[in-house]
């Protein structure tokens, strides 16, 4: 795992792209999907998007949808994690009473390219359901109930909730 989660900053997305799911922890900034929608609202308040944006991952990608999701994805392969490994890290940090970084282990994003559609539980006022791409719907919202079973990396060997065992 090159990065791991810390909480509202390098944050777990899920991805659907073409039936397959997949997790990802990668900085927040990347999946403010229409980067066009997100800076006329800095623009609104008087900022610069490019003070803020770091665009390394996206390059050049101001609407990340569908039409150019496995150009990006290839871009941040090296970020994609196993329901395994964040299970494995979850249950260390368990282990040792850090119950207060289990936050940092909250999934934040679904986005489903295939839908069309990101969920979001992200905790800090971001709003990215906000910024995605014309004909997309974007919703705040619990999406914990549309990961698969086998992709919830959250649920111990006892088939319970860690973050239900804080």
């Amino acid at each position: 795992m090159l990065l791991e989660p810390t909480y509202a900053e390098n944050i777990i997305v899920g991805v659907v792209y073409n039936n397959a799911w997949n997790w990802y922890v990668t900085e927040k900034d990347v999946w403010f999907l229409d980067y066009n929608k997100l800076d006329e609202a800095y623009k609104a308040k008087g900022f610069q998007l490019d003070d803020f944006i770091d665009e390394s991952e996206r390059g050049g990608i101001q609407v990340l949808n569908h039409n150019n999701a496995l150009e990006f994805l290839q871009r941040i392969k090296k970020y994609k994690v196993t329901t395994e490994e964040l299970n494995h890290l979850m249950h260390e940090i368990f282990q040792h009473n850090a119950t207060d970084d289990l936050l940092d282990f909250s999934p934040s994003l679904l986005i489903d390219f295939d839908k069309r559609k990101l969920y979001s539980m992200y905790p800090e006022p971001a709003s990215y359901e906000e910024y995605v791409p014309n004909h997309w719907i974007g919703i705040y919202e619990d999406f914990t109930n549309l990961v698969p079973t086998n992709q919830k990396y959250w649920i111990n060997h006892k088939g319970k909730s860690l973050f239900s065992e804080r």
